[in-house]
């Protein structure tokens, strides 16, 4: 998403003096030394995936070897560059294909982006990749402050960014007062849905993770207990195992006597409501089955879900705000924007009533 290299960069030479100074290594001095084309090295520092992990690691080794980096600096002060916000996502692909919530932080990224003439530099990484991805994009001046995502406990990146110096917004909970936070006010939502599941007599409720490692998730976790025990309800979180053979299946075995289920997300809502007869659970007659976030998919299966809606277009409006105002010196604080929306749909309702016991009939 990011613009793609320009030409080899060209040795610098100097006459003063009548001394020259050595000639700076060039793009195609890299490609001979690695034994690629120097289209191959372009795209292994433009970070695109059509180059073997082989390939690639001789190729940066060789550009370490000659000490060289693409000039992206000499494109900005030419006016050839603009800023660029960059957002690395350690996800898999398929795994980011099927999360909705990134589709429309992306979605709600541009155009305040483009508002102030900037781009957006995105790319999905390993885990053991993911701390030389944000030191080689700071350090090659590809992007020019970082949006982190997916906030873990005791996450590194919060540390790097700091030794960097890189401006950088977190989406989540603040860390600290040196990394600025956008934070959704969740509060009200466990209050609301917990209020709605109330009304229609549920007693025993069950969250359902699939991210247990994520700062937002053990808070979710935390505020949903805590919350359902104000009300004298009975609440369990599991967690969403994706290695298991029947996921959904595994999921309704583990909730016991709930009769209600709180899902992260609304594809792993999807599938449940989808899967769940199957198995000899009908939703909402016997299960209901709420959704953290809210897209279209919530509206493709049937029933359709009741699911929160997320203020995530707000979020990203406020979060490129933080950025612009760190990039220009100036000081930015964490903010706080609206909280999420119950969207009442068929997949709730009335708790069952108890089967009559045949020992106490007649």
């Amino acid at each position: 998403m990011y613009a793609a290299l320009q030409d080899p960069v060209k040795p610098l030479l100097s006459d003063t003096m009548n001394d020259k100074k050595p000639a700076r290594a060039t793009i195609a001095a890299v490609a001979a030394r690695a034994g690629v084309s120097p289209s191959a090295v372009s795209h292994v520092f433009n970070g695109r995936p059509n180059v073997s992990a082989a390939t690639a690691a001789r190729i940066r080794s060789a550009a370490d070897e000659l000490h060289w980096r693409p000039n992206y600096a000499s494109r900005k002060v030419s006016g050839r560059g603009g800023r660029s916000l960059g957002l690395v996502v350690t996800r898999s692909g398929d795994t980011f294909e099927r999360d909705p919530f990134f589709m429309r932080l992306i979605a709600g990224l541009t155009e305040p982006l483009a508002a102030i003439g900037w781009s957006l530099s995105l790319t999905l990484v390993r885990d053991t990749d993911e701390e030389r991805v944000y030191r080689e994009w700071w350090s090659e001046q590809r992007v020019d402050a970082f949006l982190l995502v997916d906030v873990r406990d005791d996450d590194p990146r919060i540390l790097q960014v700091r030794e960097l110096g890189a401006p950088a917004v977190l989406l989540g909970a603040p860390v600290d007062d040196l990394v600025p936070a956008v934070t959704v006010h969740d509060d009200a939502a466990y209050e609301e849905v917990l209020e709605h599941l109330a009304a229609l007599g549920h007693r025993a409720i069950s969250r359902v993770s699939d991210s247990p490692g994520l700062v937002h998730s053990r808070e979710r976790d935390r505020r949903f207990v805590e919350a359902a025990e104000r009300r004298g309800m009975t609440p369990t979180v599991l967690h969403w195992e994706p290695s298991a053979e029947d996921p959904v299946a595994d999921v309704l075995r583990r909730s016991g006597a709930a009769t209600a289920l709180l899902v992260d997300s609304e594809a792993m809502a999807a599938e449940i409501i989808a899967h769940a007869p199957e198995l000899g659970v009908r939703v909402p007659e016997q299960l209901s089955v709420i959704a953290w976030e809210d897209s279209w998919v919530s509206t493709l299966v049937r029933p359709r879900i009741t699911a929160l809606d997320a203020p995530v277009e707000e979020s990203a409006r406020t979060a490129v705000k933080l950025l612009e105002q760190l990039v220009n010196g100036e000081r930015a604080v964490s903010q706080t924007v609206s909280a999420r929306r119950l969207i009442v749909r068929e997949s709730t309702a009335r708790v069952p009533a108890p089967a009559p016991d045949p020992d106490r009939e007649g």
